[in-house]
């Protein structure tokens, strides 16, 4: 497979599919599960041949399931936590052995350690032709998916905490900034969502616009988008660069244990004179309605959290009097009719293009409204979050 035809955001829906089946799962089957689901689903692309599952039991990793995949694989039964290779595992969380210190399963390989304490380990054996990038998002996906269901599980109790976090995080009203009228809504698909916008002032001249998508929604989707929230409000207090602040964010949300370590986010500072200077890690691109034409704002780079040392560059666009700019998140244009249609990109420009002339709350009402409709009034599957920006 090719590394430039991986799509980030498309990989790691795939785990939230894969949340909701071991959700039903008992709590000492998931890791088992999860093996076999990795060889079933992704192995191919991953170029993993077989995988074993281990249990750390008074220093020693014995083998629980494996290998799954190529069953002539012979694999030991059992390692010690002592053995070099697997404190490589244990020190970086996931490791993959190419060249020197080889791992009691092999060379051409890899391992991950899942779990409190690093209580599993989790090793597959590789074919020729694998990708680093895109096996290391993929190790770490299965990693904090397993992370997120063992966490979650411990933490049913406090959703309705979290949603008074949450609602204590969002933007409380749209903000007052000269010659710009602005609006912005989100609601969560469950008691409390993973979406988020923000509005961060510098001062007269010059507003922060933030918003963001958290892989899955519910509870761990909120934990990181409440941590995201305060991770921008904190930089720009301290006069951080844009392309920095988010560096630095996604080396927190990579090093993170709590959550499911996935969000995509637009982050930009308007100023008054109407220039927008932005980073988009991997979200949808807002459009800027400009006359007849549309400009799409997509310069940045990955969705943050899955790479460490990712690199963000900013972007530039200009707002000129009568523009409108739409920020959104998949919630709305995924939101599907009853034939299994997406409302789509194209349904929200018609319908900002019909309502550019209208107040920013009532363009943001009208998209909420149309898409509610599309889906046939049916409950929303995900969370749905928009912020208009008009310059008058």
């Amino acid at each position: 497979m090719d590394a430039k035809e991986f799509q980030p955001k498309a990989f790691y829906r795939k785990f939230d599919a894969l949340l909701s089946e071991i959700g039903r799962t008992s709590a000492k089957d998931i890791n088992v599960l999860v093996l076999e689901q990795i060889m079933n689903l992704f192995a191919p692309d991953l170029r993993i041949r077989s995988g074993s599952l281990y249990r750390n039991k008074g220093g020693t990793y014995h083998k629980v399931k494996g290998p799954v995949g190529d069953r002539a694989d012979s694999w030991p039964d059992f390692f010690l936590r002592a053995d070099e290779a697997v404190q490589l595992v244990v020190q970086h969380k996931s490791y993959i052995f190419v060249e020197g210190t080889q791992p009691p399963w092999g060379p051409n390989s890899v391992g991950v350690v899942i779990g409190e304490e690093n209580q599993f380990l989790m090793a597959f054996r590789l074919e020729s032709g694998w990708e680093r990038e895109i096996l290391e998002l993929s190790l770490n996906a299965i990693r904090n998916t397993l992370n997120y269901i063992r966490t979650s599980r411990r933490v049913g109790a406090v959703f309705q905490e979290a949603q008074e976090i949450q609602k204590s995080l969002l933007p409380k009203s749209d903000p007052v900034f000269e010659g710009y009228d602005i609006a912005g809504r989100s609601l969560p698909a469950e008691l409390v969502g993973g979406d988020l916008y923000d509005y961060i002032a510098f001062d007269q001249e010059v507003l922060g616009i933030a918003i963001g998508d958290a892989s899955g929604h519910g509870l761990p989707a909120a934990l990181l988008a409440r941590d995201v929230l305060t991770g921008l409000r904190m930089g720009a207090e301290r006069e951080f660069k844009i392309s920095g602040l988010l560096a630095k964010l996604n080396r927190v949300i990579n090093a993170s244990t709590l959550s499911t370590r996935f969000i995509s986010l637009v982050f930009g500072e308007l100023e008054r004179n109407g220039t927008f200077v932005y980073v988009n890690a991997g979200h949808n691109p807002p459009m800027l309605l400009k006359g007849s034409g549309i400009e799409e704002l997509s310069t940045g780079g990955t969705i943050l959290g899955p790479v460490p040392d990712a690199v963000f560059r900013r972007g530039f666009a200009f707002i000129e009097r009568g523009d409108v700019m739409v920020l959104y998140t998949d919630g709305l244009v995924e939101r599907e009719d009853p034939g299994g249609e997406p409302f789509d990109k194209k349904r929200l420009i018609e319908t900002v293009r019909e309502y550019r002339d209208r107040p920013a709350l009532a363009i943001v009402d009208e998209i909420f409204i149309r898409t509610y409709h599309y889906g046939a009034n049916e409950k929303w599957r995900d969370d749905a979050t928009a912020v208009v920006v008009k310059r008058l």
